[in-house]
Parts: structure tokens; sequence; C-alpha cells
């Protein structure tokens, strides 16, 4: 009987470990909507939300403006996670750029710099390899698209995304601020890619969203499906709403 209940436990952990959660948050440098620069206000709205995999967007990692924090260090601490920064470019004697952060131990990391005029923003993908308790192999894309509504390299980049997550044959999830609505045509390009996890909820601005620009799509690959996705009810930490989304792998 004893080994029949550790039998039947042993199940139902292994189908719980087949869930991942999935963030993904613009926090524009840590400087809240009251204009406050505080790094563990934003890690308690992540880990309120029990990711599982965090994609971040506008961190600034030892710049002036942000008094030199350290800020994947105390993201690292404080939400328990391994995480990368990758450097978009050099600002204030350190870095401005996205970070990853994962319960799941990191096993590869790669980075893509996207095509970007010499007077706009430099852009970047991001991705890493991680294991999930079941043991899946997944690789977790993170971006943060032009910004410019009128001439913007948005296409462009997106074609180089498109480029690379066709060629990918694992499990893949693509989280980030692409500043595209939906039913743009970069968006348009990239549904017919990846599924998108479809929320009507807006992201943009904080206090009163009016736009729908963070997303997270995925691939079928090991059986990965978006069971549910929502936007969290964030007004101060940062001019973005966090948006999470949870997946099942049903493989």
């Amino acid at each position: 009987m004893k080994r029949i209940i550790i039998f039947l436990l042993s199940l139902l952990f292994l189908a719980g470990c087949n869930e991942i959660t999935v963030m993904s948050y613009n926090i524009h440098a840590m400087r809240g909507m009251d204009g406050v620069i505080d790094a563990e206000r934003i890690c308690d709205v992540i880990m309120a939300e029990k990711p599982d995999l965090v994609a971040l967007q506008e961190v600034d990692q030892l710049t002036e403006r942000s008094g030199y924090m350290d800020a994947l260090a105390i993201m690292k601490e404080r939400c328990d996670m391994d995480g990368i920064f990758m450097k978009t470019f050099d600002y204030q004697g350190g870095g401005f750029g996205n970070v990853i952060l994962s319960r799941f131990p990191i096993i590869e990391q790669r980075v893509v710099n996207l095509p970007a005029r010499e007077n706009y923003e430099a852009r970047l993908l991001m991705m890493i390899s991680c294991v999930t308790d079941r043991g899946d192999t997944v690789h977790f894309y993170n971006t943060h698209l032009d910004h410019h509504s009128g001439d913007s390299d948005r296409p462009v980049q997106m074609a180089a995304i498109i480029d690379i997550v066709t060629s990918d044959n694992a499990t893949v999830i693509l989280a980030g601020d692409l500043n595209c609505q939906p039913g743009s045509k970069p968006l348009n390009a990239l549904d017919k890619i990846l599924i998108r996890c479809v929320s009507e909820e807006k992201t943009y601005p904080a206090n009163v969203p009016e736009r729908i620009i963070d997303h997270v799509y995925y691939n079928v690959n090991g059986g990965l499906q978006c069971k549910s996705i929502y936007v969290v009810n964030e007004t101060v930490a940062s001019d973005h709403r966090p948006i999470v989304a949870k997946f099942k792998m049903s493989r």
C-alpha cells in the first residue's frame, strides 16, 4: 500500500511539473509611475505571480541614473532565480538592456543584434535554453522592438526574429515588448509562424492602459499549450503592466 501511495504521489508531482508560468514585463529602468527607482518593488511584483520564466525589458545595470545598482544581482537574490543580463547599449557608466530570469537551470544563452538604423536605438533578441522540472528543454526568447510610431525598424526586426524562430526545432516561447498591437503588419507576420497567447487586456501605459504591446508567443513543439494569459493589475512599479501566461506541456 505504501508503495502504491508513493507511486500515485509521484504521478501527481510529475503532472504538476508539466506546467510553466511565463511573465513579460517592461520595467522602465525600475522607475515607477511615481518617479521612484525601486528594484525590490519590481521583484515583489514578479514574485507575487510565481513565474518560472521572466522576460524583462528596459533594465538599467550599474548605471549612474539608477545609483550604479546591480539590478541583476538584486533580482537573482530576491526572486531566487537564475538570471542573465544582456546589454543593448552602453549607458551612463553601465548598460541598458534586457534580463531573463529562470527558475529552471540555464544550460545555454545566446544573443542576436537586431537590425537598427544608426540614429535609432539598438535592439537585440536574447535566448536561453533551460531544462524544466520534468526534464524538457525549452528555448525562451526575450526582445524589445523599436518604439517609433512612424518610420519604424520593427518590420525588419520582426523579419529577423521570424528567421531565427522558424529554424529553431526546440520548444519555443517568445516574450517581450514588441511595440506592436494586434492587427499590425509585424504581428500578423509573427502570427503566421508562432501562436500568440491572446489577451484583450491592455498593458500600456500602466495607470490607464490604452494599448496591447506586450506579448507572449509559442510553438507547439513538445506539446506546448497556452492555457491562460492575463495582465497584472499593477499601476505604479513601472510604466507597463506585466503580462503572465500559463502553459502546459502534454508530451
